[in-house]
């Protein structure tokens, strides 16, 4: 149900005039391209379920065409935006809310376990720059500082790759890392024309439902699940006798003894086991 404080800026009409006679200028470098379908908008505020108690991290709201939809039903809303230059038209567009915090910096060094120090059940929203997709979700799900939920607009290409089944050409260290920390799942596809400027691309939403800690490997047996993947699909063309080589100092003999622990056959290809089977073949190697 849209509230009397929402408006429309994620129409074009409205946005153009919101920007228009200002000093702000969308800049590519940013990876900014504002939504402006109002409906797109809506769903993505729907699939992040935000209620009145949640606190909400919004990475790059720009002038906040999203933004107000969060303010309205959130408790708070902690804002991270890199470029200055949109902080005024944001506050500006949010002056009547007083359940927004404001922070100009790159999130990549914005410290979140001091922000959400006394917050659990952090439920993140953004529209991703596409340049920097992959570092900011790693960042997120590295570092645990309460998440429940990550609802996100990314490039198309890339929401495939996290999407991606074994076995196919998306399928990668992106897909099986993003498995390790959560459940994915796809909101909706969003064709270029839908932003303003329009991007060369397509994207699409999806949402990441975070997994609790229990969940997860110990520390070592983590750092072995990604030298895994990461070995196996370092050499993506190869099976796995000769990819994970590596890690066994060359012998293939032992990757082979290794594998077949696992019931799993040396000629296949890393891109075709599923997470369970890297799981598995992680705990093999810290017995």
């Amino acid at each position: 149900m849209k509230s009397n404080m929402e408006s429309n800026l994620s129409e074009l009409k409205n946005l153009r005039a919101n920007l228009g006679g200002g000093s702000f200028y969308t800049k590519k470098g940013l990876g900014q391209n504002f939504l402006v379908n109002e409906g797109i908008a809506l769903e993505i505020i729907g699939e992040a379920d935000i209620g009145e108690n949640d606190i909400v991290l919004e990475i790059g709201p720009g002038v906040g065409s999203l933004t107000r939809y969060l303010l309205a039903r959130a408790k708070k809303v902690v804002a991270v935006e890199l470029d200055k230059n949109a902080i005024p038209l944001l506050e500006k567009n949010t002056k009547e809310f007083n359940n927004l915090e404001i922070i100009n910096a790159d999130i990549l060094k914005v410290d979140l376990h001091k922000i959400f120090e006394e917050s659990t059940k952090i439920k993140v929203v953004a529209n991703l720059p596409y340049y920097i997709t992959s570092p900011i979700l790693m960042y997120l799900l590295e570092n645990d500082f309460g998440m429940e939920s990550i609802t996100v607009m990314v490039q198309k290409e890339v929401g495939m790759r996290i999407l991606a089944n074994p076995g196919t050409k998306s399928y990668g260290v992106l897909t099986l890392a993003v498995k390790y920390y959560a459940e994915a799942s796809l909101v909706t596809n969003v064709d270029k024309e839908n932003f303003f400027p329009i991007p060369k691309v397509d994207s699409v939403v999806i949402k990441l439902n975070l997994k609790d800690q229990y969940q997860l490997l110990d520390k070592d047996q983590e750092m072995k699940f990604f030298q895994l993947i990461k070995s196996g699909f370092g050499m993506r063309r190869k099976n796995m006798l000769n990819s994970f080589a590596g890690i066994f100092g060359g012998d293939k003999n032992a990757v082979k003894e290794f594998l077949d622990k696992g019931n799993i056959d040396g000629k296949r290809r890393a891109e075709t086991l599923s997470i369970e089977e890297y799981i598995k073949l992680t705990k093999l190697r810290s017995e």
